[in-house]
């Protein structure tokens, strides 16, 4: 074995071992965000997981946007240095330097890198938020999810 690690090493090739970072937790392929912070999976689709009910961005969103601890106003107020303000509806749906217009992609949440980065495995840097835990719970990523298949309307 040894041999086999040195002609590998030699050919330019780097040998790792996987850290130990726990068991692999598989999300249904269509649940978009896996596990909320409380640990409870969240429910629904890419889609509207109710289209009985409106998600309204004043009455649900909004507050979630607010709440302390573990909300997003802490570090995306109007003083972001990431360009990226949930100050308001406008400046929300504008995203920041890295995620622009992308940030919310109206109909489509799994494709929104707000839904990404709230979720349990973001594709690109930290879990959000930041200061986390406490994370969003399962039932708060499914109204972000709802809201946003519903069009992320500023109702």
């Amino acid at each position: 074995m040894k041999a086999l690690a040195a002609i590998v090493l030699l050919a330019g090739c780097a040998v790792m071992d996987d850290p130990d970072v726990g068991p692999l937790q598989v999300a249904p392929p269509d649940a978009g965000t896996g596990i909320g912070g409380d640990g409870a999976p969240v429910t629904g689709t890419c889609g509207d997981s109710d289209p009985s009910v409106t998600v309204s961005f004043s009455k649900d969103i909004r507050p979630i946007l607010n709440k302390s601890p573990g909300g997003c106003s802490g570090c995306h107020g109007a003083g972001a240095t990431s360009g990226f303000s949930v100050g308001s509806y406008d400046s929300l749906r504008r995203g920041g330097q890295a995620s622009g217009t992308q940030i919310i992609v109206a109909g489509k949440p799994c494709d929104s890198i707000l839904v990404q980065k709230l979720g349990f495995a973001p594709p690109f840097g930290a879990r959000m938020p930041y200061n986390g835990p406490p994370f969003f719970t399962s039932t708060e990523l499914t109204l972000f999810r709802d809201w946003i298949a519903e069009g992320a309307h500023n109702n």
